[in-house]
C-alpha cells in the first residue's frame, strides 16, 4: 500500500493549504510535513570548491530521506507572488545540494509521481501556470513524473472551502488515477 507524502508549505497554521489536506485526504493513509515546522537553511552553492557542498545543522536531511522514500509526493502551497512558498522554494533548492551529496540522487528521484495542489487569490488559474512549468522542469530533470496540478482559489483562511469544484477534482482524480 503507497502512502501520499505531502510537504504543506504554507506560513500559516491554520491555512487553506492544510483544510485541503483534511478535506481531500481524511479518509486515505498520508503523511502531512508542515515545512514552516522544521529548520531548513539556505542552499549555499559550492560546486566550485573542493567540498562541493556545505555541512548543515538543520532538519533538511531528515525531510529528504522522507522524499526518497515515498512513490507519490503532494506540494501543496499557496501561491504568494506569483510563486511557491518561500519556505517550500528553500527545500526545493536544496535538491542541489542532494545531487552532490547523495550518491545516485537523480536515479533515486527517477519514477515518483509528483502533484502539486495551489492555491491563490489572484486568478490562479492563469497566474499560477508559472509554477507549474516550475515543476514540469523540476520533474523533467530529475525523472520524476507531474501527474497533476490542482489551481484552487481563496484569500481568507477557510475561503477554499468554497471552491466546490476544486476539491471535487482533487478528489475524483485520486479516486480515478491514484486509488490506495
Amino acid at each position: 500500500m503507497n502512502k501520499f507524502l505531502i510537504f504543506n508549505g504554507s506560513s500559516r497554521y491554520p491555512s487553506n493549504s492544510g483544510i485541503v489536506v483534511k478535506d481531500v485526504f481524511s479518509e486515505r493513509e498520508f503523511e502531512e510535513i508542515r515545512l514552516k515546522e522544521y529548520n531548513i537553511e539556505q542552499y549555499e552553492d559550492y560546486r566550485e570548491t573542493a567540498t562541493k557542498y556545505k555541512l548543515v545543522n538543520d532538519d533538511y536531511d531528515f525531510l529528504i530521506n522522507k522524499f526518497l522514500a515515498s512513490e507519490i509526493v503532494i506540494f501543496i502551497s499557496p501561491v504568494y507572488w506569483y510563486g511557491i512558498s518561500g519556505t517550500m522554494k528553500v527545500f526545493i533548492d536544496r535538491f542541489s545540494e542532494s545531487l552532490n551529496k547523495i550518491p545516485d540522487f537523480r536515479k533515486k528521484c527517477k519514477g515518483k509521481k509528483i502533484i502539486t495542489i495551489l492555491i491563490g487569490g489572484d486568478n490562479p488559474e492563469l497566474k499560477s501556470d508559472i509554477i507549474i512549468t516550475q515543476f514540469r522542469y523540476i520533474c523533467d530533470y530529475l525523472g520524476m513524473t507531474l501527474c497533476q496540478s490542482f489551481k484552487g482559489s481563496a484569500e481568507l483562511c477557510g475561503d477554499i472551502l468554497k471552491d466546490k469544484k476544486f476539491l471535487f477534482s482533487i478528489k475524483e482524480y485520486l479516486n480515478t488515477n491514484l486509488t490506495i
